[in-house]
């Protein structure tokens, strides 16, 4: 069967720079993503997504971007659309200097515990602009939006199914896009997370903040069967089996080190799984945690993080009100503030034998 593309272009000016096949670009690209489905490809300053179903999907993200430049919203430049009897391929252009504001959010301030208020202000002037335009993005997180490090803007990364909010929208789904302020909330305290909801203008702040909460110990929990099964079958996203131990993958793609770690031992391989799975629920939950590091189920080994040295316990009253969302209570001693005043859960054991 012929692999021929039929092109569109968003201009003469970009047929010119990618010429009659820009399907080229396929033969010498990385790959950077890929499920049986779809698969995404970089060739220098191009992005090449390619979908095996077909240009449809493709298609409707393409006149979503038309959409989002319509209302003046920054989003990447998208470049050209292809089809093809194997499938359809969408072609966007690299931002410089720029990455999700995920990993910059976890780089610079979960990381390296940098203040944040600069990045914060800026990133709600960008909701504000986002949730005023009168449009719904059905996949609105932060692993969608990329951060111009040197100009300081943002820019949607991904405007798959972007469309102008019906009523059914506004009555039933705001959430769905307000809720984005949640993935921030791992060292911001309450009020720091209030003030940030009332610069995103989103209503009634306080109840918000409470209700969310829930909202999101609910979302996970529904999903946490199928995330633990991921967890423990190497799952590229979560973990990375190497010679029969599970290496954690961190929120950066990156695999962690277990040198100078703590090693849990004489533990029964049950406790010493759900402690291991414990790391990746208070993960996913945004709760400051001693971190694992790798699980060797076959050798009854399990690789935390050091606590740190002169730690000592402290009362964290806004990390055990967002435990309790969980239904997992937290005593006070449970909690450790290290040298830096970073505030921490350490007992995984116990937090594993609640879950």
């Amino acid at each position: 069967m012929s692999n021929t593309y039929r092109w569109q272009f968003s201009s003469e000016a970009v047929h010119s720079e990618l010429g009659d096949t820009p399907e080229t670009l396929l033969n010498d690209g990385v790959e950077i993503k890929a499920n049986p489905v779809r698969r995404v490809i970089r060739n220098g300053e191009y992005f090449l997504k390619c979908d095996r179903r077909g240009v449809a999907r493709l298609l409707r993200e393409w006149k979503s971007a038309k959409l989002l430049r319509a209302s003046e919203i920054p989003v990447v430049e998208y470049l050209a659309c292809g089809n093809s009897p194997n499938g359809g391929c969408l072609i966007t252009r690299a931002l410089p200097n720029s990455e999700s504001v995920a990993d910059f959010y976890y780089t610079n301030f979960v990381r390296n515990h940098e203040n944040p208020k600069a990045f914060l202000d800026s990133f709600a002037a960008f909701m504000r602009i986002i949730f005023n335009s009168g449009l719904f993005h059905p996949d609105f997180h932060i692993g969608n939006i990329l951060y111009d490090k040197h100009n300081h803007k943002f820019v949607l990364v991904d405007a798959m199914g972007i469309r102008k909010s019906t009523l059914f929208d506004r009555l039933f789904y705001n959430y769905r896009m307000w809720r984005i302020v949640m993935e921030l909330r791992e060292i911001l305290d309450r009020e720091q997370m209030i003030r940030l909801i009332a610069s995103c203008k989103i209503p009634n702040p306080k109840l918000f903040y409470d209700r969310a909460l829930d909202r999101e110990a609910d979302m996970l929990w529904k999903e946490w069967p199928k995330r633990r099964n991921q967890i423990l079958t190497g799952y590229p996203k979560f973990t990375r089996q190497i010679d029969g131990v599970l290496h954690v993958v961190d929120p950066l793609r990156q695999i962690a080190e277990t040198i100078d770690c703590e090693v849990i031992e004489n533990e029964d391989t049950d406790t010493l799984e759900k402690m291991f799975l414990a790391h990746y629920f208070l993960q996913l939950a945004k709760i400051p945690h001693r971190r694992a590091k790798a699980y060797d189920p076959e050798g009854g080994k399990l690789y935390l993080e050091i606590v740190p040295a002169r730690a000592i316990p402290v009362r964290a009253s806004d990390q055990r009100e967002r435990m309790t969302a969980f239904d997992l209570p937290s005593e006070p001693i449970d909690w450790l503030k290290d040298n830096d005043g970073n505030v921490r859960f350490f007992n995984l054991k116990r937090i594993a034998n609640l879950m």
